[in-house]
């Protein structure tokens, strides 16, 4: 990989030295024992989500309820991967989680590419990175992306947070960007469980500051059986709605041996309109 990463210090570039990165200024940074990179600056032991809900994502995803979408989003890749005039284009998975949807692109594809995943959670990281030693896992901020300015190819938010200014500062003045997120009707029918009622707030246009690129969105459904109590928690402890539901939508929920649910996508692809002077 070429040296793209930014020095959370000073801002200059590391260079890779075995399993320590350093920068021009001799701030340096180990690799840890599970291969991972640590470039968050004075932490908080509790940032990021909880053990409890990563493994719940790691255990629920590898059932495969979400094959269809990782399919989706692997197609939407490739297509931003054909469109770059490079070989091998830089790829960033921002809000990895515990690495499914970037591992499962290096997987099921036969694209060359250099790949990242960034979180701010630690624990998901170290997941990330005992899943797959051929990506870099980056325990990072989303709001300060550890890369020098346009040095991305392919940006990519699956359900994460993310910085408009950060994503535009390191793309590529060829490059995309591609966000994930839930469509209206997305896991209808475990909210028509554990609320009462439901009240959809006015869905706000979370990509409307990207005002300099086009936008390509494409929207996916499918309905799967989840199979068991223990796949049906684990979901739950994937979502939001985790920290919204009462126990008397809790004790609801239990009652369920499995459970149909709506899988409601929608996934944008993102090309710069005008190219950087």
């Amino acid at each position: 990989m070429i040296s793209i990463l930014k020095c959370p210090v000073c801002g200059e570039i590391l260079e890779r030295k075995e399993r320590v990165f350093l920068c021009s200024n001799a701030h340096s940074f180990d690799l840890a024992k599970e291969g991972y990179l640590n470039l968050v600056l004075n932490a908080k032991k509790t940032a990021g989500d909880a053990k409890e809900m990563m493994t719940a994502r790691r255990n629920f995803l590898a059932h495969g309820y979400y094959s269809p979408l990782s399919d989706a989003l692997n197609a939407t890749l490739l297509d931003a991967c054909s469109k770059i005039a490079l070989p091998q284009p830089s790829i960033v998975d921002i809000g990895c989680g515990e690495g499914y949807y970037l591992s499962r692109f290096q997987e099921k594809t036969d694209q060359n590419f250099d790949g990242y995943g960034l979180d701010i959670s630690k624990i998901g990281i170290r997941m990330a990175a005992k899943r797959d030693k051929n990506l870099q896992w980056i325990v990072a901020n989303f709001a300060h992306l550890p890369f020098m300015d346009h040095s991305i190819s392919i940006l990519l938010s699956m359900f994460a947070e993310y910085s408009v200014e950060e994503m535009d500062r390191i793309l590529t003045q060829d490059g995309a960007i591609v966000i994930v997120r839930a469509g209206s009707n997305h896991l209808i029918e475990l909210k028509n469980i554990i609320y009462p009622v439901i009240h959809e707030k006015e869905k706000s246009e979370t990509i409307k500051p990207f005002f300099d690129y086009d936008i390509q969105r494409h929207t996916l459904s499918y309905q799967v059986l989840i199979t068991s109590k223990e796949d049906l928690m684990s979901l739950l402890l994937m979502t939001p709605h985790y920290w919204k539901i009462k126990p008397s939508g809790l004790a609801h929920l239990k009652t369920y041996d499995q459970l149909t649910v709506t899988v409601n996508i929608e996934i944008d692809l993102l090309y710069r309109k005008i190219h950087i002077q």
